[in-house]
């Protein structure tokens, strides 16, 4: 589906703790108030200094400090009875003010409350391209064209241009609704425009379009993680490059809300698997625009080794663009952490790296 401006604005004001059903009301509480198993009620959720408050008619419930970080906020939630008599809140909707307008209220689909809960990263768009997926289904009738478009967006590494990552990026699904907002068209090698189309051809013929939702689901993820970011003022996003001749890169680039510094640094992630190269992590942080502070992991040892004595040819080629790296950490082990946050699903925190730091100003 589509994620129009409206609704990606009305999910990224719900906080997704809600749907963790840790929003929760003691049976007694529940009880005074009259809550129904189903019911769905109108609630507000306000900021008091250092004091958190729902608001469900007239009864106040003390919520935990800092447990909404945001703005106050108006929502539709439906409760659900537990055995114990406790009441979970779980969002219907939010309220939407659009300029002189009086608010109304949205409601959110389940496949929305899906999206915020979706697990970050696209390992499931990436299992598209890599598992042989593709292939196995070539065979039907009907399939081929589409199957050759979305296999022919992968990009050459021998032959990258500078046009072909923007016109890859622009292509992702990224903007679509900014460009469908501006009354233009999509590329016909929109890459969500394709795998949408795929999962209806898929449906039409018997074929379970399982695999391919899930990969739909990690771009849709990624739209509204920018757009939750973009509402507090900062920029992030992330993709998935595909390549015929390498592989996969995952890669984010982020800019923090701006502070007292003149410019916010930026910082550019990337990460790849290959079976040439290993595992790599690359973490660069650009600061007055100009200055590159750097970081790399490498399973491999070759690749290690490569990469610390390529530093002098790397810094005079980005001294030609006007760039110029302040340092660059190397080391030669898996970046700390990935294992912790693939397995558990959250940020560990940071370890004392050991590697070999090298100054390119000494």
């Amino acid at each position: 589906m589509i994620i129009t401006a409206d609704l990606a604005n009305a999910v990224s004001k719900v906080n997704p703790i809600f749907l963790e059903g840790t929003l929760k009301i003691a049976a007694a509480d529940a009880k005074m108030v009259g809550l129904r198993d189903g019911q769905i009620v109108q609630a507000v959720i306000e900021n008091r200094g250092d004091h958190t408050k729902l608001l469900i008619g007239n009864k106040e419930f003390e919520l935990p400090k800092n447990m909404h970080g945001g703005e106050n906020s108006k929502f539709q939630a439906k409760v659900s009875i537990l055995n114990n008599g406790s009441a979970v809140l779980n969002p219907a909707g939010v309220s939407i003010s659009g300029g002189n307008s009086p608010p109304t209220f949205l409601p959110l689909s389940p496949h929305f409350m899906n999206l915020l809960l979706h697990s970050s990263g696209f390992g499931n768009l990436l299992n598209i391209y890599s598992s042989g997926f593709l292939s196995s289904i070539s065979a039907h009738s009907g399939l081929t064209d589409i199957i050759a478009k979305i296999l022919g967006l992968r990009l050459n590494l021998s032959t990258l241009t500078a046009s072909d990552l923007k016109a890859f990026i622009l292509n992702f699904g990224l903007f679509n609704e900014a460009i469908l907002a501006k009354k233009q068209k999509l590329s016909p090698k929109n890459q969500k425009v394709l795998l949408i189309q795929l999962v209806r051809m898929l449906t039409e013929r018997g074929i379970d379009p399982q695999s391919v939702n899930r990969a739909i689901l990690d771009i849709e993820a990624s739209q509204l993680e920018t757009n939750q970011n973009l509402q507090n003022r900062e920029l992030f996003f992330s993709l998935m490059l595909p390549f015929k001749d390498f592989g996969s890169v995952d890669f984010s680039f982020s800019k923090n809300a701006p502070n007292n510094e003149k410019d916010s640094p930026y910082t550019f992630n990337l990460h790849t698997k290959n079976e040439k190269l290993g595992e790599i992590w690359l973490r660069v942080v650009v600061e007055k625009r100009i200055n590159l502070n750097m970081q790399m992991w490498a399973t491999d040892e070759q690749t290690y080794r490569k990469a610390k004595y390529g530093v002098s040819n790397l810094n005079r080629l980005l001294s030609d663009s006007g760039l110029q790296i302040s340092a660059f950490e190397i080391f030669n082990e898996e970046k700390p952490g990935e294992k912790e946050m693939e397995k558990e699903k959250k940020v560990v925190g940071e370890n004392i790296l050991s590697g070999t730091t090298i100054d390119v100003e000494a």
